[in-house]
């Protein structure tokens, strides 16, 4: 029997541990109903680089301006409705330059704390066998920042 969670994967970031795969509709949906997540919360997509990021239509000046101030870190750029990162994680971005851009959403069912190790994650999400240690963690999520206004989403 197939798996159907097979494209997707749990990985350290950054900031936190996150479950994620491939930038395309059927991963997303996988993250939805894997998480059990509400369709109007976003999923963020996490680049290795601006110029990967340049290739998404949602992208523009305005993200680039912030782009090079913040990135690579802890800092989410949400982009005419479309939240991106680059995280500052040598391994991690080499895994994006060679694979290509992911969505990644915290590696938590919905409303319930994220998991802190990837043993806790493997108990709580054991149909995702694809799991990545690209180095270690703040524990702290990332600040969002909406481009067209400037808002801080979330600190």
């Amino acid at each position: 029997m197939t798996n159907k969670y097979n494209k997707l994967f749990i990985s350290t970031t950054d900031t936190i541990l996150g479950i994620g795969g491939p930038v395309d509709n059927n991963t997303e949906n996988l993250i939805y109903e894997i998480k059990g997540r509400d369709r109007n919360k976003k999923i963020i997509i996490l680049v290795s680089s601006i110029k990967q990021a340049r290739k998404f239509p949602q992208w523009n000046q305005e993200a680039e301006k912030l782009a090079k101030k913040y990135w690579p870190g802890a800092v989410t750029l949400v982009v005419n409705d479309q939240g991106f990162r680059m995280p500052n994680q040598k391994l991690f971005l080499e895994y994006l330059e060679k694979n290509g851009p992911v969505y990644m959403s915290s590696c938590n069912l919905s409303n319930a704390p994220v998991c802190k190790t990837i043993e806790n994650a493997k108990i709580i999400f054991p149909e995702i066998t694809n799991i990545y240690n690209f180095g270690t963690m703040s524990q702290q999520p990332s600040k969002i920042i909406r481009v067209e206004d400037g808002e801080i989403l979330r600190s």
